[in-house]
């Protein structure tokens, strides 16, 4: 196995480990400010079943990407692997920024605490949501660094539609929430690329 595969591989154990420090103190931040009730949301009503379509896409990606890796198909040559690499890098540290602005505001599932507001600093001056946009990068960052296009295209395309889905459930939870405030930021705001989308 190529250096580039081992380290795409060490990048999605720590985006894992980052996802699982996350909700711990999301756990623990929601149980001391509200009573528990952001952590431990279960999910329904805004959430939309957001959080479980994402657990299942994860999965999936890995078994597909698991079973393109033994099939040996869909290779990239070993100079456009690097490239991987530096997404991955760029989505770790996106999300990491992302999630340190947003801070006790952060909730593992879509909840909205009682004196939460909306957060313009950081990335967020400029994309709505650079943690999402994070995770995607490093997904698809782990498919070209670990040098398989077909990975790409499906994961790509799985992460994508996931994401959406949890985009827009969230944005309802915020307009419904913020109002007029929450619309007059997407304005001036994209959803995961600067000047783009």
């Amino acid at each position: 196995m190529l250096i580039t595969s081992w380290l795409a591989v060490a990048g999605l154990l720590l985006w894992l480990g980052y996802e699982i420090m996350l909700r711990r103190r999301s756990d623990v931040g929601a149980a001391s400010s509200d009573g528990g009730g952001a952590a431990s949301s279960d999910g329904r009503g805004a959430d939309r079943g957001s959080t479980l379509l994402l657990v299942v896409a994860y999965n999936l990606a890995i078994v597909l990407i698991i079973v393109l890796g033994l099939a040996g198909v869909g290779r990239m040559p070993v100079g456009v692997r690097w490239i991987g690499l530096a997404m991955m890098a760029a989505g770790l540290g996106l999300r990491a920024w992302g999630m340190s602005v947003l801070g006790r505001f952060y909730t593992r599932t879509l909840h909205v605490t009682g004196d939460q507001r909306v957060v313009t600093a950081g990335p967020y001056r400029l994309i709505r949501h650079p943690g999402y946009a994070g995770s995607l990068l490093v997904w698809t960052g782990y498919c070209v660094g670990g040098g398989n296009w077909i990975a790409l295209v499906v994961v790509a395309a799985l992460m994508s539609a996931a994401y959406g889905w949890r985009i827009r459930s969230e944005e309802r939870l915020l307009i419904d929430t913020f109002g007029e405030e929450y619309t007059a930021y997407q304005r001036r705001t994209n959803r995961l690329v600067p000047l783009v989308y």
